[in-house]
């Protein structure tokens, strides 16, 4: 990956014109709500992969970056928005630059345009997943398991796992139709002819033994086997003049018509009335109702899509990517009309085969019609087919069972006017036929039984082809499904591995035993956590908005450690730590420096404090942070300036500004005091309206740390540890000198501050003030690292340490 050199952002969203050195460190820019942090995160992000997250995703069909990219004064001119960058590639050893234009941003400027570099940024531009806001971390966290699945594949570049499966999924279920269709065509042909035959299962014997009794009537040759090329009717002539109607099998078969025909009101006649419920309560809930509708669309929609423009409503969009988690998302969003699109469609199924079957009843009838030339009977088939059929095809569909509604009510079998007259009239007719001669009636037997025969065969070899077809694709999908869950459950472990270590870290004061467990399975990902060691739940059930986040954001660096590995050196976090509390940021601060030392971090925030803490913690430091003051419309972000306080005190100074030197120290002492009483456990006074003034906290941290000092020294005496003792008496020792010198001129800074008599000091005068108290705040950070010593755990401590472990004391004393 990169890291991060220099930023020049013109006229993108609200940033009019705007540098930022970032050195390849990582960085924090801070300030209010408005004042234009997020258009820094959005104009790298533009930079390096030509998109913006927080222009996709849900609620956000109607915004574009060709739009809304630009500045608001300049959506006429998207060439005048771009953005170029210097970045530092470790791997190459080599730094670039590139610049992004809202009006071209599927083509940068790359210089130099190496093949390596333009192959390095093409990568790079394929990683949108660097950057992580705050609407984005409880994707991971309170999301349907199938979402949260395709979220984590997403970030790990796993998506076609998740497609195979998908596709996999989808073949398995049209097989299976499939399957149900071959199924009742078979059970069709084999009821056909079992009533020919008037036999009661088709067994080889059986069969023989029927068409054998017309063939020796016949005077053919006798059949002893029954191979797949085996014809009932062979040695029959094939004359025109052989007749193709047997009496009694047509008799047989209106018979069987009849039963069918009385039995038509109670077919399927559950399974109507839970239609009729379901479609009631959709009625009744034109909300519910709605949200059905659009599962549809989109499921077929979801089928549809092939490239970045919407298939429903031909919009473009950035990538096929969103336009499919943009469906996606609609789709988790309606269980409900989930559950009751499957009980609707279940019940569906069930009528719609009972019409098939009736269906091909009718149709074995009319080609009896249809041999003695019965047209009216033929015509009141065709009128009741044609009419179960239109009614057929809208089982398939909610709109269809919507539009059929009514008839369902009624009667979806009602038998159309003049049906019954025709039919009794055909079966008068059979009736009516002279009995053929024992020969013709073999022959025409034969002659039937052997079409039905084949047609029994053929419905059999399809239903047994769609058997084949199941198998495979349910072994299909169960295999890669099992095969799938199994590696993705390793590469889980590692994660979840990683995840629980860097949520340890952050909460080591009150979760110390947590853990977590991801679990795969057919394309979901659960996701339960440790509770205070009552056991696993999911996120949601009990934990805080606060420790949400926290997870969040521990899990987004998990799946970026796991996907990156040691290449992971960048990454953009916009105001992700909103909801974690003041007492867990610090512990934020450590996880990024001690196992992401080699990661570049873009952090914005809207807390000051926040800001202050990662400076203290040493992440960052006031050459590597900036503060956005307030923003307007013309300018853009007003930008404070980024020099250290004892820089910013400095330059008052040579001003001859006392006072603003004054208030900045003052200012400064306060919040490092404040700091430090939580980093030590000072006893401070309690105030109920927490207005701590410098006279509140300085006095008990300055004697916490003298206290620690000396428990440090006396431990590592009792230990023999000779080293040890040297450095906390030294620690001690610089401390009370820094502390003398300071007292001294305490009262200095009090009155400069609070009786504004500016003029009875100049810079001679408080500069020795400042270099005091800096020398004094020395004592209270590590020489290596910058950052402020800690005691650990606080509530007990054993340890006096830095981030760097570069002063690490201990302060148990050995027992005797």
């Amino acid at each position: 990956m990169i890291r991060l050199e220099h930023a020049h952002i013109e006229e993108m969203r609200g940033i009019r014109n705007l540098d930022i050195d970032f050195d390849q460190k990582t960085f924090s820019i801070s300030g209010p709500n408005g004042s234009g942090k997020s258009g820094v995160i959005d104009a790298i992000e533009f930079g390096l992969t030509g998109r913006i997250s927080r222009l996709t995703g849900t609620g956000t069909k109607s915004l574009s970056i060709a739009e809304h990219g630009p500045h608001v004064d300049r959506v006429r001119f998207p060439d005048a928005a771009f953005v170029t960058l210097k970045v530092y590639f470790p791997a190459l050893k080599k730094s670039a630059t590139i610049t992004r234009k809202v009006s071209a941003p599927k083509k940068p400027k790359i210089e130099p345009a190496a093949p390596d570099i333009k192959a390095a940024f093409e990568q790079l531009a394929d990683h949108p997943e660097i950057a992580l806001s705050r609407r984005e971390i409880l994707r991971f966290i309170l999301v349907e398991p199938s979402r949260r699945a395709d979220e984590v594949q997403a970030i790990l570049k796993l998506e076609e796992i998740g497609e195979r499966r998908t596709v996999l999924n989808s073949a398995q279920n049209r097989v299976n139709a499939l399957k149900r269709t071959a199924e009742a065509q078979f059970l069709a042909a084999r009821s056909s002819l079992l009533t020919h035959m008037q036999i009661p299962s088709v067994k080889i014997e059986d069969l023989l033994a029927v068409a054998n009794t017309r063939r020796k009537l016949l005077g053919l040759t006798l059949l002893d086997q029954l191979t797949p090329d085996t014809r009932l009717d062979a040695g029959l002539t094939s004359s025109a003049s052989a007749p193709a109607f047997n009496k009694q099998s047509a008799l047989r078969d209106l018979a069987a018509m009849t039963v069918a025909r009385n039995q038509l009101p109670k077919l399927a006649k559950d399974e109507v009335a839970a239609l009729l419920a379901i479609m009631t309560t959709l009625a009744d809930d034109p909300a519910l109702l709605a949200s059905l509708r659009r599962r549809t669309l989109v499921e077929q929609g979801i089928d549809l899509v092939d490239g970045p423009h919407c298939p429903l409503c031909d919009s473009p969009w950035e990538s096929e990517r969103h336009l499919r988690d943009h469906l996606a998302i609609k789709l988790d969003k309606s269980n409900e009309a989930q559950r009751l699109q499957k009980d609707l469609f279940t019940n569906a199924n069930v009528v719609e085969q009972a019409l098939s079957d009736w269906l091909s009843q009718l149709a074995t009838i009319r080609r009896l019609a249809m041999a003695l030339g019965d047209g009216g009977f033929v015509a009141a088939i065709d009128q009741w087919a044609t009419e179960l059929g239109k009614l057929q095809g809208n089982f398939r569909s909610l709109d269809g069972l919507r539009s059929i509604s009514e008839r369902l009510a009624s009667g979806w079998h009602a038998v159309p006017e003049g049906f019954d007259a025709a039919a009794a009239a055909f079966a008068n007719m059979v009736g009516d036929l002279p009995d053929q001669t024992a020969t013709v009636d073999a022959q025409t037997f034969l002659a039937t039984a052997q079409i039905r025969l084949a047609d029994f065969r053929e419905n059999m070899r399809a239903d047994k082809a769609a058997d084949l077809a199941v198998a495979a694709a349910t072994c299909a999908y169960t295999t890669y499904c099992e095969v799938m869950d199994a590696e993705l459950e390793a590469l889980y472990d590692d994660v979840q591995q990683d995840f629980s270590t860097f949520y340890r870290l952050i909460n080591e004061d009150d979760e110390g035993e947590f853990t977590a467990k991801l679990s795969p399975s057919a394309g979901k990902l659960d996701f339960d956590v440790n509770f205070y060691e009552r056991g696993l739940y999911p996120p949601g059930a009990f934990h805080s908005e606060g420790h949400q986040d926290s997870m969040g954001v521990c899990l987004y660096l998990a799946l970026m450690k796991r996907l990156f590995g040691s290449q992971f050196t960048f990454a953009l976090l916009d105001d992700v730590v909103m909801s974690v509390d003041t007492g867990h940021r610090y512990q934020f601060c450590k996880l990024l420096k001690t196992h992401f030392k080699d990661t570049q971090f873009i952090i914005t925030t809207h807390d000051r404090t926040w800001a202050e803490q990662m400076k203290s913690a040493g992440l960052v430091t006031g050459k590597t942070s900036l503060r956005f003051h307030s923003w307007t419309i013309d300018t853009g972000p007003l930008v404070e300036s980024n020099v250290e306080v004892w820089d910013e005190i400095k330059t008052a100074l040579d001003k001859n500004k006392v006072g603003v030197a004054a208030a900045a120290l003052r200012r400064h002492l306060e919040y490092v005091s404040r700091h430090m009483a939580d980093q030590l456990g000072a006893a401070v006074v309690f105030r109920g309206d927490g207005g701590y003034e410098l006279n509140d906290l300085l006095p008990p941290v300055l004697a916490r740390f003298k206290t620690i000092c000396g428990k440090a020294a006396d431990a590592a005496q009792s230990w023999g540890n000779d080293k040890g003792k040297a450095e906390a008496t030294a620690l001690k020792i610089k401390l009370s000198a820094s502390n003398a010198a300071s007292s001294v001129e305490q009262w200095a800074i009090n009155k400069a501050v609070h009786y504004n008599e500016w003029e009875n000091f100049g810079k001679r005068d408080f500069a020795p003030v400042a270099n005091a108290f800096r020398e004094l705040l020395e004592c209270f950070r590590c020489e290596r690292c910058e950052s402020w010593l800690f005691v650990t755990p606080r509530h007990k401590p054993i340890s006096l340490r830095c981030a760097c472990d570069a002063v690490s004391l201990n302060l148990e004393s050995k027992l005797r």
